[in-house]
């Protein structure tokens, strides 16, 4: 039997969980940030973030600028060649924050930042033609990923963090694939690797994430007001995780589920749940600091 929780219960509890439990910022202000970020991401002036592009690269400028200023955090960037299906390369940099608490193991931490541009080949609008925006597709996994990096940087964890927005995702994962292979210094011995891909459009009625997992890492794991659903684990062998996973590294993907705007121009920010992807970031936060370290610890 499916449990349905009103949302302004998981709002309320949310509000409370900021207060108390993570205590930083109340969801009103994460909200507020968040939909900052999406709407930048997934404006039209974006034209789709496609992979090589100027826009992609402006996304990847703007995660570095709405992540400086913390003491511990260290930009990073690499430049490298991807190959599109008509067999075309592209040149691509992607950014990454390596949030260094001088600590033995790593967590990473990832989210892809392009899109499709004007759609080609991957567009599903079939009958239209036009900027395909992705506000879902992943835009709202970015702003995640910016709001994870501001709260976790400002706080000594037993665990360094890795803050990648991959890119070249949509034409096959090379971003991810590049990174697996060039792994920073601080980066040796990986705890695991968290990704998200489409957090913003959680159900109103049926507060859902669903999580693709290799090893066991959310098996045993609950948090208030949002079901957690443990489903489809081939999707953490297809995404941008699969890389990590071929590496045994313990892997997840995150998402709020799919829906019929996806790869299509109707996929826009006036569509997102700030309060699902409040929730996410709530979510990976709690497990960060109350389970993460275990889990190494068992292995």
């Amino acid at each position: 039997m499916k449990l349905f929780i009103p949302f302004f219960v998981l709002s309320l509890i949310l509000t409370v969980l900021t207060h108390t439990t993570l205590g930083q910022t109340d969801t009103v202000g994460m909200q507020s940030r968040l939909k900052e970020y999406v709407s930048y991401l997934s404006s039209d002036s974006m034209n789709g973030r496609s992979v090589g592009s100027l826009e992609e690269r402006a996304a990847g400028k703007y995660f570095a600028q709405k992540t400086k200023g913390f003491r511990k955090s260290k930009l990073l960037s690499w430049e490298f060649q991807a190959t599109k299906k008509n067999d075309s390369i592209v040149t691509t940099k992607m950014f990454a924050r390596l949030i260094n608490n001088k600590a033995n193991v790593t967590v990473i931490i990832g989210a892809h930042i392009d899109h499709i541009g004007y759609g080609d080949e991957l567009s599903l609008s079939f009958k239209e033609s036009g900027i395909h925006n992705g506000a879902d597709d992943n835009a709202s996994g970015v702003a995640a990923l910016i709001e994870l990096h501001n709260r976790l940087a400002k706080e000594k964890l037993p665990f360094n963090l890795l803050i990648v927005p991959f890119t070249a995702h949509e034409i096959g994962t090379f971003g991810s694939e590049y990174l697996s292979k060039h792994l920073p210094r601080k980066s040796d011995t990986i705890e695991c690797m968290l990704n998200m891909d489409m957090v913003g459009r959680m159900s109103d009625t049926d507060p859902t994430i669903y999580i693709s997992e290799s090893d066991a890492l959310f098996d045993h794991f609950s948090f208030p007001g949002v079901k957690i659903v443990l489903s489809d684990k081939s999707k953490v062998n297809l995404l941008d995780s699969k890389h990590f996973v071929a590496n045994r590294i313990p892997s997840a993907t995150f998402s709020t589920g799919m829906h019929t705007d996806y790869h299509k121009i109707s996929d826009d920010e006036k569509y997102i749940n700030y309060q699902g992807i409040a929730a996410t970031v709530l979510l990976m936060e709690n497990w960060l600091r109350n389970n993460s370290t275990e889990h190494q610890e068992g292995r």
